[in-house]
């Protein structure tokens, strides 16, 4: 009987897959907070069971139990559709759970096809087949195995496009639609996580290409790409426990209501534009950190769309910088006339931001100085 034995990387694997299953527990039970929650669980699950089934592996502990062997392999073609329906869902506040989102995991069901022979197999017969594999050290590759690993590339790289576009696509029309500087850096967070996950994919297509040249490797060339998809899993249970707020939804649905030819104002309605301009000074609507355009547009009593038109059209700016200007007009008062000694974090959360670093960033942007900068300039 193969003795089981555990090295540093095997630990380091196990204790990254025990955190991805932690964190997708954690985002199933949250998913009632929000929908999209349930495809990132599905997610880091796929991600977590591989990262378990690699570990065992290593640990000798598959080939004591060779139920494990490939096990995980029909997982790793939902990783793309999982991720780019969490992104689609996150955004849009619809469950993706209907039929025809499920056509998107075809291939993962192809692949679990595929190897259906190869898990009806005897154990004693499959631990015979990958120790045939194993030469000095080095394992051979077979073919199939080379065109197992280019498809699941090809299919991650492709989900990964379409899930950029899409965040790029709506980040500009939330900009359109929403003052909610956190929302944005839901969606920066979001952008972040895609780029990270295309590096990954970029490594992950070298080593295929390498194996293909090669047509063997040694099995401690795979520890760099677990070790990644590892740490990916830390911190994306550092988010989640860290900043929660990350994980809640950033709904367009009200933009979605849009017509899709509305009828255009132009760029000469002085009427409402004073009417806007008069109630921005009065009411300081810009102090509500979650602001709609459709909010404010229910006030003035006019479609959204006009309204975002008029803002496009009369000031040269998006909804999110023309609500950002007069919060940032807010902050240079205070931060001159302020008697009260607030900190410049206070001031931030009473102007209308809702973190410090969204407001030094676009403070800086508006005026070129730092709100610490400007308060010592005028002192």
């Amino acid at each position: 009987m193969t003795d089981i034995s555990f090295n540093i990387w095997s630990v380091i694997i196990l204790i990254g897959s025990a955190q991805g299953l932690f964190v997708s527990v954690l985002l199933f039970v949250k998913s009632a907070q929000h929908k999209a929650n349930r495809w990132l669980a599905f997610l880091l699950l796929a991600v977590s069971l591989h990262l378990l089934e690699y570990a065992a592996n290593i640990s000798a502990i598959s080939l004591r139990y060779p139920i494990i062997i490939a096990s995980s392999y029909p997982l790793l073609f939902c990783m793309g559709p999982a991720f780019y329906l969490y992104c689609r869902s996150l955004l849009i506040q619809e469950s993706m759970a209907s039929p025809k989102a499920w056509f998107h995991f075809i291939p993962s069901v192809l692949v679990l096809l595929f190897f259906a022979p190869f898990y009806a197999m005897p154990g004693s017969e499959k631990v015979g087949f990958i120790s045939g594999l194993a030469k000095n050290g080095v394992l051979d590759v077979p073919p199939e195995q080379l065109v197992f690993m280019g498809a699941h590339v090809v299919q991650t790289v492709v989900y990964l496009i379409l899930s950029y576009n899409y965040i790029r696509k709506n980040q500009a029309r939330l900009k359109e639609y929403s003052a909610d500087a956190g929302v944005l850096s839901k969606q920066s967070w979001l952008r972040g996580f895609t780029l990270f996950f295309a590096i990954y994919m970029f490594l992950y297509m070298v080593l295929v290409i390498v194996l293909s040249i090669a047509n063997s490797h040694q099995v401690q060339i795979d520890y760099v790409m677990l070790l990644i998809t590892s740490f990916s899993l830390y911190m994306v249970g550092y988010g989640v426990t860290a900043n929660p707020e990350l994980f809640k939804g950033m709904s367009l649905k009200d933009v979605a209501k849009k017509p899709a030819k509305p009828e255009r104002i132009g760029s000469k309605n002085p009427e409402l534009k004073q009417e806007l301009l008069t109630y921005m000074t009065t009411n300081k609507p810009y102090l509500k950190s979650d602001l709609k355009i459709s909010e404010l547009a229910d006030t003035l009593s006019v479609p959204y769309y006009q309204l975002s038109q008029l803002i496009n059209d009369e000031f040269s700016v998006n909804f999110y910088d023309f609500i950002n200007a007069y919060r940032v007009d807010e902050a240079k008062r205070l931060l001159v006339e302020d008697t009260r000694n607030f900190k410049i974090l206070a001031i931030a959360y009473e102007v209308g931001f809702n973190s410090k670093a969204t407001f030094n960033r676009v403070f800086k942007k508006t005026t070129g100085y730092t709100p610490s900068e400007y308060k010592l300039q005028h002192d």
